[in-house]
C-alpha cells in the first residue's frame, strides 16, 4: 500500500482509551487529560500525516494519544521505556498485529530490536524537548531511516513562554522554527518542511505557565479548547500563523 493510497482510505479504527489511567506525576496527568481531547490529537496527526510512510517508528508513545491514528500503516513500532505506559499500550493495541511495543529509549537505538535503516518515517511528537541532548537523538533518527525517509518532529515552541508547567514536565527547552531547523542540520538531517501551529494555545500557555505559574494542564479548559479546534485548525490552514504553541519540522537525510 502506497502512502498516497493510505491517505485516501477510511480513517483508522480508534482504539479505546481508559481515562481512569492516571499516575500522580504531572506528565501522566497531562497525558491522561490529553487522551480525552480527540480533536486536538487529530489536529496534530493531520499536521504530520502527509509525511508518513509505510513503516513508522514512534518515539515515546506514552498512552497512545497519537498512536491511535497511526494504525493503518503497514508496520508501526512504538518506543516506550516506561513500564506503566508500555503495559497500557500493549493492552490498548493488542488486536492490531501491525503494532509492536518496544521497551526502549531512543538513546538505545539502533539495535537488534530496532534496526538501522528500517523505517520510512520516525515520528517524535512532544518528546524531543524531554531529551537533554536533542541533536544526538536526531542523529539516531537519521540512522534509523531508510534512504529518503523522513524525521517528523513536533515540539513546544517559543522560549519566551517557557514556564512552571515546562519545568514540572521536564522540558529542557522550547524551540523556535529556526532553532529546530538548526538542530536538524547539526544531526545531518535536511529540513524540508516547517511551520508553527496553535496560535491561541501559545497565549493560553503563557498565561497559565508564565503569569499564573501553574504546573498542570487544566482539564475543563482543555476540553473546552478541544471543541474549538475544528474552527482553529481550519483558520490556520488558510492563514498559517507566524508563531504558535507548537512547531513542526520534517527532515530527510543529507
Amino acid at each position: 500500500m502506497t502512502p498516497e493510497k493510505w491517505h485516501t482510505e477510511q480513517p483508522p479504527e480508534i482504539a479505546p482509551v481508559d481515562v481512569a489511567f492516571q499516575s500522580p506525576d504531572v506528565v501522566s496527568h497531562s497525558l491522561a487529560v490529553l487522551a480525552t481531547v480527540y480533536h486536538y490529537n487529530h489536529w496534530i496527526f493531520n499536521a504530520v500525516r502527509d509525511h508518513l510512510g509505510r513503516s513508522v517508528l514512534e518515539v515515546g508513545a506514552g498512552m497512545g494519544n497519537i498512536t491511535q491514528f497511526l494504525l493503518n500503516v503497514e508496520n508501526l513500532v512504538c518506543l516506550e521505556p516506561y513500564d506503566t505506559y508500555r503495559q497500557y499500550l500493549a493492552e490498548r493495541f493488542q488486536k492490531h498485529l501491525n503494532v509492536r511495543i518496544a521497551p526502549l529509549r531512543i538513546e538505545d537505538c539502533p539495535n537488534d530490536q530496532v534496526g538501522e535503516g528500517s523505517f520510512d518515517s520516525v515520528v517524535c511528537l512532544n518528546v524531543l524537548e524531554h531529551i537533554e541532548n536533542d541533536v544526538a537523538a536526531l542523529v539516531r533518527f537519521r540512522r534509523l531511516l531508510r534512504p529518503g525517509g523522513k524525521a517528523v518532529v513536533l515540539v513546544p515552541a517559543l522560549p519566551w513562554i517557557y514556564g512552571a508547567m515546562d519545568r514540572q514536565m521536564g522540558h529542557f527547552r522550547r524551540y523556535t522554527l529556526g532553532s529546530l531547523r538548526r538542530a536538524f542540520r547539526a544531526a545531518g538531517l535536511k529540513p524540508v518542511y516547517g511551520r508553527y501551529m496553535n496560535l491561541i494555545g501559545a497565549f493560553g500557555w503563557w498565561w497559565r505557565a508564565r503569569v499564573r505559574k501553574k504546573t498542570t494542564i487544566p482539564e475543563k479548559q482543555t476540553r473546552l479548547f478541544d471543541r474549538m479546534v475544528p474552527m482553529l485548525s481550519a483558520v490556520e490552514q488558510i492563514f498559517p500563523p507566524l508563531i504558535g504553541q507548537s512547531v513542526i519540522v520534517v527532515g530527510t537525510s543529507i
